[in-house]
């Protein structure tokens, strides 16, 4: 089994001073911001942009904590949150007003009042101003009245809570290439074009060149003062260690972002500073860092050769890496905190696979990565592992490892699988081999491509339960209001109710035409959003180094990037294959009960009807225990959401099915009535691809059995399997031996895509919630993104505890 070494005195501190840091919000940036806007009424589009983000670079303090190797910060504490105006403003100033942000159950933040008293009296200002305002007149009326009919996460207005986010900027480029080159390149362009005149589309061509060459200065000018900032506190500095620590940092400062690197610590910090530039900008949630051990493992090896830097040295720079990403922060409204909860910021990095050659991918670093996870028991960021059919048994050996000493921080991705989807999605073959998972499992092109997996951010979920019940509601929404009364309004299409259905192919018509009409909506949401957004939030800091963008001239958002797709998710595939078996066994086969009786106790929450409900959960098979016959409709729900998702186009390209949930099936619960399978009013919905909690009871093999039902290759967006293990299976080496066999099976033989698990016991966890103090430090894999447990909201809690325990 594998042995991890030990943590330094200065990650000690570092992860100290992280994790008793109570998340505030820090309005420098929102400040520098508010004025920059206020002064510059002239400006707009993608010019506006790259002149904020160059002020930003010119005035952002250069904040350097105590002991750090690794820097770039637009907080001025540890783990805080930047404010982004430009985007929404609306549930900050309800909150604010109310007291609720530092006070709710999901992710509360602490602010001064003077800070909170600055934020109103300028919130009038980007009310008018913020992306929210200036979509909302595009929402067509349709849209505001069935918004709130069920399957849809948006609200009828306001619909932009946060930036899009979710993709892997160029960090390869940042490190191998550096923006001087590409600032050169960008004005010569601009030159050229200048000399042949800005005939067509040139002139729009010759506005993004422009703030290319902005951004890349304000990159350059932002390392350089904090270079400066090195040496200023070098000089200040007793200690002599320290002194040349800040000094070498100063050097490292001043000539990385305009050169390329030129060791290991450069390359790791080139990578920190310009995530951290993308992320000042205008985007955080699921900007992931890709590849680091690719990035930064061939400049290590080199100077392990040449020893100008030890084993240890290294891994404490990549310790204190992973550190300063889990310092990052971003603040959501109370609502949208309850899909992702914990803190988390969803900038998964990505080791492991295979080079463009087929070969193993692995080197030094990628233990570097691993060790930092496992080490250090930090929430974030989450990390993906590739595997293929050659991946080394001591990389497996450290992965499990990991997860049994830092709980469910891992998610493993099956190479094999992953390259067929993304090759259906139009990805060439030459670039595949390149993939990185984004946020939380959504395959992506690092560097290459502007996926938007998450729509136009957190919306981009499709609730499939709602569907069902809108198909035998006759498109009514049967959840009662707060009074207990029904909802009439005509919400999706006329397609009967469930007592006036024949058969089970009635049932399936009346659903495959709600999930049509439904799909189409949100689809039709996310497409107005991009057409209007690439006007007022272009991504020139992206853009820069993304491929594609500086050889066609055109933005990220506007399709530049050398790959496009938009990513799509459904929740409750498990509640949908239950309930057409528990439709079509009770009343169109066995007759144990008539459509109208079904339908009345769905209507009264099971109430009256126990009886009935008891059959349906224990004696009826479900989902997730390996029975062809009932996982049938599996394969039928998949492909028929897959086939509708991917036959859809947005203004840049193809849109992409995926099946993951977040914790979006705790909150979607909420907001669903009783569905067939049993399931009561208001619970949980199934997450991911799994079975619905607590109801896949043969064992593990069973349910990889029916999770590869359907065909995953369908779902270039990604899937998500998440198991629970008690910690006994990891207790030897038999048990090591035994889940790798597990997933390998899973992976290579049966067509699986993605597996996650928590190695925890349920009793754990149950004393986990009674006493919270003993436990801080237990990190759960809540759905494509781990948290510790005490920092998640009770339900959420509540659905970890109820999935099945596994043994092997």
């Amino acid at each position: 089994m594998y042995s991890f070494g030990p943590v330094s005195p200065r990650v000690q501190i570092a992860r100290s001073r992280m994790r008793n840091t109570t998340p505030y919000i820090d309005i420098t940036r929102y400040k520098i911001v508010t004025d920059f806007y206020r002064n510059h009424p002239e400006l707009s589009g993608s010019l506006r942009r790259a002149l904020n983000f160059k002020n930003l670079c010119e005035k952002m303090p250069c904040t350097i904590f105590e002991g750090e190797l690794i820097v770039g910060s637009y907080v001025q504490k540890c783990r805080a949150s930047a404010l982004y105006p430009e985007n929404s403003i609306d549930f900050l100033i309800d909150e604010l007003k109310s007291g609720l942000i530092s006070t709710r159950e999901s992710d509360p933040y602490l602010i001064t009042e003077e800070d909170r008293e600055y934020i109103l009296s300028t919130a009038d200002y980007w009310l008018g101003e913020c992306m929210n305002s200036k979509l909302n007149p595009y929402l067509p009326e349709t849209f505001s009245r069935i918004s709130a009919g069920g399957p849809l996460f948006f609200t009828p207005s306001n619909i932009c809570p946060q930036p899009v986010g979710h993709f892997v900027p160029n960090h390869e480029k940042a490190v191998l290439t550096g923006f001087g080159a590409i600032r050169n390149d960008a004005l010569k362009k601009m030159a050229e074009l200048e000399v042949t005149g800005f005939t067509g589309s040139l002139a729009e061509q010759y506005n993004f060149y422009h703030g290319i060459s902005i951004v890349c200065e304000g990159m350059i000018i932002f390392s350089k003062r904090y270079s400066k900032a090195c040496s200023d506190l070098a000089e200040n500095t007793a200690d002599v260690g320290r002194r040349q620590e800040l000094l070498e940092m100063s050097q490292t400062l001043d000539w990385i972002m305009e050169h390329p690197a030129r060791n290991y610590k450069e390359a790791l910090q080139t990578v920190w500073f310009y995530q951290m530039c993308v992320l000042m900008d205008a985007n955080l949630h699921g900007t992931s860092l890709g590849r680091v051990d690719q990035f930064t493992g061939p400049f290590l090896e080199k100077d392990l050769r040449e020893g100008t830097i030890t084993r240890q040295e290294a891994q404490e720079y990549m310790d204190l890496f992973y550190i300063k990403a889990a310092e990052m922060n971003k603040v959501w409204s109370e609502r949208t905190s309850r899909s992702g909860p914990g803190y988390n910021s969803g900038m998964l990095i990505t080791i492991g696979g295979t080079d463009q050659n087929g070969c193993d991918a692995a080197n030094t670093a990628t233990f570097l990565c691993l060790e930092a996870a496992g080490r250090l028991k930090l929430h974030t960021p989450p990390q993906g592992i590739r595997i293929h059919e050659q991946t080394p048994e001591e990389i497996w050996n450290c992965a499990l490892a990991v997860n049994k000493q830092a709980g469910g921080l891992l998610a493993f991705f099956s190479d094999k699988v992953i390259t067929q989807a993304l090759i259906k999605r139009g990805i060439s073959k030459a670039d595949v081999w390149n993939y990185c998972p984004v946020g939380c499992v959504e395959p992506s092109i690092g560097g290459s491509e502007w996926p938007a997996c998450g729509g136009i951010g957190i919306s981009s979920y499709l609730n499939i339960v709602n569907i069902l019940l809108l198909a035998i509601n006759n498109g009514k929404n049967y959840l009662p209001n707060p009074n207990g009364s029904r909802n009439e309004v005509q919400f999706g299409p006329q397609t009967g109710y469930l007592y006036e259905m024949k058969n089970i192919e009635d049932v399936k018509k009346a659903y495959l035409t709600q999930l049509k009409f439904w799909l189409k909506w949100h689809v039709n949401v996310i497409n107005l959003y991009e057409t209007v957004a690439h006007n007022f939030l272009p991504q020139p800091v992206v853009s820069a180094a993304m491929n594609g963008c500086m050889e066609s001239g055109t933005d990220v958002t506007k399709g530049g990037a050398k790959y496009n797709s938009t990513g799509h998710s459904a929740i409750g595939l498990g509640n949908v294959v239950d309930s057409l078996n528990v439709l079509e066994h009770l009343c169109f086969k066995e007759n144990i009960c008539t459509t109208r009786e079904l339908y009345d106790a769905l209507l009264n929450n099971w109430k009256g009807h126990e009886q009935l409900h008891d059959y349906i959960i224990c004696k009826m098979p479900h989902y997730g225990n390996g029975n062809p016959e009932y996982d049938k409709y599996c394969r039928w729900t998949a492909k028929t959401y897959a086939d509708a998702v991917n036959s859809m186009t947005g203004p840049r390209g193809q849109y992409a099915a995926g099946l993951f949930p977040v914790t979006m099936n705790v909150v979607y619960g909420l907001m669903t009535a009783a569905s067939p399978d049993g399931r009561f009013c208001k619970e949980p919905l199934s997450d991911g691809i799994s079975a619905v909690q607590g109801l896949d009871k043969s064992g593990p093999t069973a349910i990889l059995r029916s999770v590869s039902s359907f065909d995953h290759t369908d779902y270039s967006n990604g899937t998500l399997l998440n198991m629970k293990f008690h910690p006994t299976i990891l207790s030897s080496e038999e048990g090591y031996t035994k889940l790798i066999n597990l997933m390998k099976t899973y992976f290579f033989e049966l067509g699986g895509m993605e597996m996650q698990f928590n190695i925890v016991s349920a009793q754990t966890l149950k004393d986990a919630q009674l006493h919270p103090e003993n436990y801080r430090d237990l990190v759960v894999r809540i759905a494509g993104f781990a948290a510790y447990f005490v920092d998640v909201f009770k339900s959420a809690q509540d659905d970890l505890i109820r999935r099945t325990e596994l043994g092997l």
